[in-house]
């Protein structure tokens, strides 16, 4: 019988304490405060990330369609929507009637949330970037958009910024991180 007296009142001072539990809590509650901040820095990189590698493989799609097709592409950005958009269209006269483009397609294929990162391209107005067109054997058609830099940031801050630039009439295509121009990217803030 003594067994039995002694298991109960061991099951009594079983257990934490409130003062072991609140610590910790405060524990885990610190960690989290300094964990945050470097998370939220890695999803927009992870955003902006994955955006520019869109805007990278909807360049080179529309290149080498171009030259698959022997009919000229364009690529158009729509800066203005939120999310940004583009579109990869046919282009035979080498020009791009914007309003009859219904193939638009959102920057993330809609896992990028609304008004979580901004696209600019660096020629034309921004609600009204130019398009780039490619022809039909995958050359830049005409010089004055060389180069033709399409900047992609996070609404948050300042970076990351990620950019896509095409730097030659041949088309050669160049991918950088933040920084500033020639190997980096251009300020995209408005």
């Amino acid at each position: 019988m003594k067994r039995r007296s002694s298991l109960k009142s061991s099951s009594v001072t079983d257990g934490f304490t409130l003062i072991e539990v609140l610590v910790t809590v405060i524990l885990i509650g610190i960690l989290f405060a300094i964990a945050a901040p470097n998370w939220v820095a890695f999803i927009n990189q992870q955003r902006v990330g994955s955006a520019r590698n869109q805007v990278s493989q909807a360049l080179r799609s529309a290149q080498s369609e171009a030259q698959r097709t022997k009919v000229s592409r364009a690529v158009v950005f729509d800066t203005s929507s939120n999310p940004p958009r583009y579109a990869i269209v046919a282009a035979p006269n080498n020009t791009v009637d914007r309003s009859t483009i219904n193939n638009w397609q959102t920057l993330g294929d809609g896992t990028i949330q609304s008004g979580t990162i901004r696209l600019s391209v660096n020629q034309g107005t921004v609600n009204d970037p130019p398009s780039l067109v490619f022809d039909s054997y995958g050359a830049v058609l005409t010089t004055t958009q060389i180069p033709y830099t399409v900047t992609i940031g996070s609404t948050l801050s300042r970076n990351p910024r990620r950019c896509v630039a095409v730097e030659s009439l041949l088309g050669a295509i160049r991918e950088a991180s933040d920084g500033t121009l020639p190997d980096g990217c251009p300020d995209s803030r408005s």
